[in-house]
């Protein structure tokens, strides 16, 4: 087995308030994923969840194996959510996904073919690809935050903020994360940057919600993103981030 290729995937998945989708992991996630011929573990992080989305989560622990669950006593965040998942994660690769699945298990082969050659994260962007049914509000914050960070960067990618990625975990492991909120994809990328890692970027879809509504926060993620501009700024002029 070259180092490049996928033996074990362990699959993220952070989850608040996302019983209805939950529901359709068995057939959406779990049959999907277990095509691709890696051996298959399959993270869930309950933040906090006020639904019923622990109970699912258990229930599909003990149906399938494969599945790890991990439960937070409260709602901490998407970054807090995946760092937790990232400690618990025993792949050599590691897939992150939302727990609405706006981003599909389907697409997963598209990130695998860029990971096979060799780089340490394969970004998957709705903006070189297609975003369905997306407010046009929302479509323009997006479109403007990670043009701010490409300017920043110096680098031409689209989707410096989006979740749906392909780590190689021990790049992936190496890096000292710290951010609780949205704003961790961002930072996971810009230290694996400085820190010379390999990154690629494949067009995909981003979809609609199936099930239940979005839990970003525009104001407070555009002061997390406000933060993560002046590291930038600070790594540019030769300061550890």
């Amino acid at each position: 087995m070259s180092p490049s290729s996928v033996a074990k995937l362990s699959v993220v998945i952070p989850c608040f308030n996302e019983e209805a989708n939950l529901r359709r992991f068995p057939a959406e996630v779990f049959s999907v994923l277990g095509k691709i011929g890696a051996e298959l573990e399959i993270v869930l992080i309950d933040d906090g969840s006020r639904d019923n989305s622990f109970n699912e989560m258990s229930e599909l622990g003990t149906r399938f194996p494969f599945v790890k669950i991990f439960r937070h006593s409260q709602n901490l965040g998407l970054g807090a959510s995946l760092r937790t998942g990232f400690s618990l994660a025993s792949g050599d690769a590691v897939l992150t996904l939302d727990g609405d699945l706006t981003f599909h298990p389907s697409e997963v082969p598209l990130l695998i073919a860029a990971y096979v050659q060799g780089v340490d994260c394969v970004m998957g962007s709705p903006f070189l690809g297609t975003m369905k049914d997306v407010h046009p509000f929302r479509k323009f914050l997006s479109w403007a935050v990670n043009r701010i960070y490409r300017l920043l960067l110096g680098r031409n990618f689209s989707a410096i903020s989006a979740i749906f990625r392909l780590y190689r975990s021990s790049t992936l492991k190496s890096l000292t994360l710290n951010s609780d909120s949205f704003d961790i994809n961002a930072e996971i990328l810009i230290k694996l940057l400085a820190a010379g890692g390999g990154v690629a970027e494949v067009p995909v879809t981003l979809g609609r919600r199936m099930h239940g509504v979005s839990k970003i926060n525009v104001r407070r993620e555009i002061g997390n993103h406000l933060k993560m501009f002046f590291r930038i700024l600070k790594w540019k002029l030769g300061f550890s981030i």
